[in-house]
């Protein structure tokens, strides 16, 4: 059970997180925030639907209701990981470069 915590917990903390390294160019940083909190978001979206779609006394992990968006997980955690990567990779870059005076 624990195992599935730190896997669904992993790309939304590693994306927020991402959001506190400095740039700078403030334009970029803005944009790159933005970029990694909608992945995060992305990511937490079926889960999301769920809860607020289930009804009173409901299971939202119920394939018969609400619970069989998770399915799209399918397709969300292999796409949510690769935009990771790619944003982790220029988030790295700009954070290294210099201000050219």
């Amino acid at each position: 059970m624990y195992i599935f915590i730190i896997l669904f917990s992993i790309i939304p903390l590693t994306s927020i997180g991402l959001c506190f390294l400095k740039d700078v160019n403030s334009v970029r940083k803005i944009i790159m925030n933005i970029l990694l909190l909608g992945n995060a978001f992305f990511f937490l979206s079926p889960i999301i639907y769920a809860y607020f779609a289930t009804l009173p006394d409901g299971n939202m992990w119920s394939e018969d209701g609400p619970g069989a968006v998770m399915w799209f997980y399918v397709v969300i955690m292999p796409a949510s990981f690769i935009i990771l990567i790619v944003l982790l990779i220029f988030k790295l870059k700009f954070s290294r470069q210099k201000l050219n005076d």
